[in-house]
């Protein structure tokens, strides 16, 4: 149960920092919050651009980590035997995890093919 909460806990933060990025997209860098890589953080355009994107698939990322944490642990745990829980409420966790780091090094990477 408690990997649920932390699945759930990961959901809400990738909204939260998707919603913050995407918020801030259009204001001048920010040293405090937002996409702070060197390259996001070389000029406004690559400030605008990697905050979008990035706070823009982050946004999907945690909704569909919390549709999916949701569905495992209401849905799908129940009809399964108890020895399967552990690995229900790892995979949506896991899943989250890699796909911000995912989303994180493709953003980058569009950053360095834009510098080209």
């Amino acid at each position: 149960m408690i990997l649920t909460i932390i699945s759930t806990i990961v959901a809400f933060s990738l909204m939260l920092g998707g919603i913050l990025m995407r918020k801030i997209a259009n204001k001048p860098i920010n040293e405090t919050i937002g996409f702070r890589t060197h390259r996001a953080m070389l000029n406004v355009t690559n400030w605008h651009y990697a905050n979008q994107k990035c706070g823009t698939r982050w946004l999907l990322v945690g909704a569909f980590g919390f549709a999916l944490t949701m569905f495992l642990t209401f849905v799908l745990m129940p009809k399964l035997p108890s020895s399967a829980d552990t690995l229900l409420q790892t995979l949506p966790l896991a899943a989250q995890i890699i796909a911000a780091f995912a989303v994180a090094i493709h953003v980058e990477k569009k950053l360095s093919e834009m510098e080209r």
